[in-house]
């Protein structure tokens, strides 16, 4: 189904200066309501289509895509599924550069559904023109200021580097929802719904060579094109890495259809696939998000040792199962930093590593403890593990200068009721140190961190 255009067309497409909503409605039951409510905030020029009304959301509004004056970059279609192919011929007619296709009914309830899609796809060829669908959300380029889907709070993302791409439109939401909340960049949000011309590997193509986006989050149904897939991987993880969350892991006796017509297959092709390629897989949406949000705001370590540093005891213990489960080390301190360590907390706490500080909390203390554990030379990495207490002040930015006198990466776990340490989660992720609210999603992001440096070791290898 993939379709090679080349990076130019979907640069086009996604950073359109016109749009047109093609479907564009007054009426809030309406999904073609929603599609232009989503662009009113665009900076460029945006035209309802209606052919039954002269103003739609006090927008001049035309009757046919033919008939809006200048040049339309990018058409978003929400009409009955019987009506989408002529729409595409008048997109074709126009110019359009790109079309996005919310309608569902085509290739994923086969029959005439399948024979539309098909269709087209083949007027699309003849024009040069991009689509993105059927079935899908659309996409938001935070950078551009394009919301081109169906949800206008998609239009409070933060431009950043995360570019996410996945199948299904609701997972896509989960991603996005949580980057709002957390205050997350995200360069582009894709919902490929179909994939009957623009696929995982055009897209991952064109990520490799967009300049704002430094990580690549994927979330796959099934692949029609793993070969195209595996070539546009293989070269992508050499610059940036790539987090895929692959469903479908489940045994079944028949290869199973996904609500986007694709087929699902066996897991352990794909499994096999991923390692070949390159790619971080990972096994839930969190952890897709988790993965993504630590490549994207530190560097992977030079190894797998990390250093452990928390303020409470039974965490610890969490996080370094999790470590020791997932290949990571907590080795011995040199004799020259356990000597300094004794002497600087009292004999009640946990003085080796882990570090436990629960006993001798002091922001003094607590950052030479840190200072002292990420200095380690048999050190490549640090966690740290904190729950907010009124009697313990926060010490973001100097941790975040100590970290960056260290030159190696660091993770922090901080929990806390409602928003009592947002503005030190601000301060550290601006200092480029991840922070999550649990000790095991904390220790993952850790090991997917390490596991890209194991990518790269491994393409440095065979280069």
């Amino acid at each position: 189904m993939s379709y090679s255009g080349g990076f130019n067309a979907l640069e086009r497409m996604f950073n359109p200066n016109s749009i047109a909503v093609i479907g564009a409605s007054e009426n809030p039951f309406k999904m073609g309501y929603y599609c232009l409510k989503s662009l009113l905030n665009f900076k460029g020029k945006v035209y309802p289509v209606n052919p039954n009304h002269s103003v739609v959301q006090g927008l001049k509004a035309y009757p046919s895509v033919l008939d809006v004056p200048g040049e339309v970059d990018l058409a978003v279609i929400v009409t009955p599924a019987e009506q989408v192919l002529g729409v595409v011929e008048e997109c074709a007619e126009k110019g359009v550069k790109g079309v996005v296709v919310i309608t569902a009914g085509f290739r994923e309830v086969g029959g005439n559904g399948l024979r539309l899609q098909e269709e087209m796809v083949r007027v699309a060829r003849r024009s040069g023109m991009r689509i993105l669908g059927p079935n899908t959300f659309g996409f938001v380029n935070a950078h551009a200021g394009v919301n081109a889907t169906f949800t206008d709070v998609l239009g409070e993302l933060k431009a950043g580097n995360i570019a996410v791409v996945t199948q299904s439109g609701g997972v896509c939401h989960l991603f996005c929802y949580d980057a709002i909340t957390q205050g997350l960049g995200v360069s582009l949000a894709v919902g490929l719904g179909n994939r009957c011309d623009i696929d995982f590997p055009e897209m991952i193509r064109y990520l490799a060579r967009d300049e704002k986006t430094k990580v690549i989050a994927l979330h796959i149904e099934g692949l029609d094109d793993p070969r195209g897939f595996l070539e546009a991987a293989k070269e992508t993880v050499k610059v940036k890495p790539i987090v895929v969350y692959k469903v479908g892991r489940a045994k079944v006796d028949r290869e199973a259809i996904s609500h986007t017509g694709s087929m699902a297959g066996d897991y352990r092709l794909y499994d096999a696939l991923f390692k070949q390629a390159g790619i971080i897989s990972v096994g839930s949406v969190t952890e897709l998000f988790d993965a993504s949000k630590a490549l994207s705001i530190t560097k992977p370590p030079k190894g797998r040792k990390v250093a452990l540093v928390s303020v409470q005891a039974g965490p610890a213990i969490i996080i370094s199962d999790v470590c020791k489960s997932n290949g990571l080390e907590l080795p011995e301190f040199t004799e020259e930093t356990r000597k300094k360590i004794e002497s600087l907390l009292p004999p009640m706490t946990i003085r080796s590593n882990p570090v436990d500080l629960a006993f001798a909390y002091n922001p003094k203390v607590g950052l030479e403890a840190v200072r002292l554990a990420i200095q380690d030379s048999n050190v490549d990495m640090l966690i740290m593990f904190q729950l907010y207490h009124p009697a313990v002040p926060s010490i973001a930015k100097m941790l975040v200068e100590v970290v960056r006198e260290s030159g190696k990466p660091a993770i922090v776990a901080l929990h806390a009721p409602r928003n009592f340490v947002k503005s030190e989660v601000e301060a550290l992720e601006m200092g480029g140190i991840p922070v999550y609210p649990t000790p095991e999603r904390a220790a993952k992001a850790a090991v997917y961190l390490a596991k890209y440096k194991q990518v790269l070791d491994r393409i440095n290898k065979t280069a």
